[in-house]
Formats: structure tokens, sequence, C-alpha cells
């Protein structure tokens, strides 16, 4: 626990966090624009996996771009921080596992790519409850 009540968490709390979750944001930082998306992700050997469709996130994983992923929880109130670069999988023995971790939850339309975060960095805090 820090001073300010932040509760520093440690690289194995934060991988069980995030295999509870299957919705994160991916942060994307391309030309002059830093943008945030919401995902429905999955891990696969410890790095997140999501499905996309042409467009941002397919253009910084084609780019090979670091890129920031989070995921958070409000109550009780702690997030995670994964950094690393995005590519997209194309290997069909990488892409079928990675589809074989990836739940039915995603948006309408055609999301047949899947991007693949190298994870190079997992930070992780807690808040103190308020008291």
């Amino acid at each position: 626990m820090t001073s300010r009540g932040t509760e520093i968490l440690d690289e194995a709390e934060c991988k069980i966090l995030l295999r509870d979750r299957s919705l994160g944001r991916v942060g994307v930082k391309l030309a002059d624009e830093i943008v945030v998306l919401p995902v429905y992700y999955a891990l696969l050997e410890g790095d997140v996996v999501f499905r996309t469709d042409p467009g941002t996130k397919l253009t910084a994983a084609v780019l090979g771009t670091k890129v920031a992923f989070e995921v958070d929880s409000a109550s009780p109130p702690w997030s995670v921080l994964v950094s690393g670069h995005a590519h997209e999988i194309r290997d069909a023995d990488e892409h079928a596992a990675a589809e074989s971790r990836l739940g039915h939850d995603w948006p309408a339309g055609e999301r047949d790519s899947i991007v693949r975060i190298k994870v190079e960095r997992i930070t992780g805090r807690r808040l103190a409850a308020r008291g």
C-alpha cells in the first residue's frame, strides 16, 4: 500500500484479474491521434488477443505499433494496464487457438482479424476503500 492508499498489484495478481474479465480497452497512437477503444478479449499464452475489423486497431497491429491495454473494475476498485506491441495473427494454428479462447461476445459485423498484444509490461493498482 502506498501512502496515498493505492496498493500496487504484483504481476501474478494482475494476470488473475485479466483472466476474470472479457471486456477491456486498447489504446493506440497513430500519427498525432491517441484513440482508446473497447474490445472483447481473451488471454492466449499470457498475451491479450481480440477480434477486430479493418480500421485503427488492425492498422496498429499491421504496423507492429506499441499499444496499451486496460481492464478495470469499479467495485472493488482496481485497474490493470498491459503494454506491448500488437500484431495481426496470420498463422492458421495461432488464429485457431485464439478463436477458441475468444467467446461469442463481439459487436455485430465482420470481425475476422485477430490481434495479439505481446505483453511486455503489466502493472496494476487497487484503490483503498473509502472510509
